[in-house]
């Protein structure tokens, strides 16, 4: 699947902490001066500054929504998919996607595709790549940061187990990052949606002592674009190479345009009636794509294609394809 390109999201991000947050670089080096704990830092434009890795806020989406899955995840569903949940557990050899499948050297790509769980289909496991990217979070501006104290506590004794130590924490500023869903189907985009919604609501922590008081952000969605390199708009109908025609008036996953007997266990029915004030365009290469409306506040009106998708998550959770 990774060999073609049907649809594909793309978001731009805007995280701001809304609260001390610290993602804490490898080793503090030598330098005397430096906090114990120091924020992660690269040199960009010449200077050196903190940024957000990818590789966290891609740890972060992906527990929320493993969490979100599992939530609403039930025994009867469990029973149609073999006793399989919608969120495996890494930790759990007869569960986890990467163990079972890494076994299976015989399947092909579609076959292990089609008996992973849920979320594995959006970000991978060890047994094949993810469809979900995103890139590190750069500072747009200015950022500030603070240095605190800190102590550890044993938890039997009540007295100072380690310590005192000093960490460095960012309190301000905007940092900015794009991610991407190849071949999304729409109850993926469903599922993302809720995430970003929680993180917008100050809901998702990120980084280090989240359980004592550090870690809370927020964030914007300045840009989404859907993209269908391969329909062409034609008035009403967009166009594919082989003739199939599709409505304009609908969003559309990666269901809709793959064969069912490919084996990859998508939604056949995977299409959604298109939000108000969202169109498709035409991208100038013989493609469509369709973008969220601007908002006069900043950023984009991005929540009604959120909810356009989560009932089509809710069916995958209520129903799903038998395995």
């Amino acid at each position: 699947m990774h060999k073609r390109t049907f649809n594909e999201a793309s978001i731009k991000l805007t995280i701001a902490p809304a609260g001390p947050i610290l993602i804490k670089a490898g080793s503090s080096g030598s330098d005397p001066t430096k906090p114990d704990m120091s924020f992660v830092r690269t040199f960009r434009n010449g200077q050196e500054a903190v940024y957000l890795p990818g590789s966290s806020l891609k740890g972060v989406l992906r527990s929320h929504c493993e969490n979100l899955a599992r939530t609403v995840d039930s025994e009867g569903r469990r029973k149609r998919h073999g006793d399989m949940p919608i969120a495996c557990d890494p930790l759990d050899d007869r569960i986890s996607c990467g163990t079972r499948l890494d076994k299976k050297k015989e399947w092909t790509g579609a076959r292990k595709h089609k008996e992973s769980c849920f979320v594995c289909r959006i970000f991978g496991n060890t047994s094949f790549a993810s469809q979900f990217r995103i890139t590190d979070a750069y500072l747009a501006g200015e950022s500030r940061t603070e240095e605190r104290n800190g102590v550890a506590i044993d938890r039997v004794f009540g007295s100072v187990a380690v310590g005192p130590f000093n960490y460095e924490t960012v309190t301000a500023g905007e940092f900015q990052a794009t991610l991407t869903l190849k071949n999304f189907s729409l109850a993926q985009l469903g599922l993302l949606s809720l995430a970003l919604r929680d993180l917008s609501l100050e809901r998702v922590r990120l980084g280090f002592a989240k359980s004592r008081g550090l870690g809370l952000i927020n964030m914007r969605v300045d840009a989404l674009v859907l993209r269908y390199p391969l329909c062409e708009l034609e008035g009403p109908t967009l166009q594919m190479p082989a003739g199939k025609r599709f409505d304009a008036s609908k969003l559309y996953g990666v269901g809709a345009f793959v064969d069912s007997s490919e084996g990859y266990g998508y939604p056949v029915a995977d299409e959604v009636r298109m939000p108000e004030g969202y169109t498709y365009l035409a991208d100038g290469w013989m493609g469509a794509e369709v973008s969220a409306p601007t908002l006069d506040t900043g950023g984009v009106d991005w929540q009604p294609l959120g909810r356009a998708c989560v009932p089509l998550w809710k069916a995958e959770v209520e129903n799903g394809e038998e395995r």
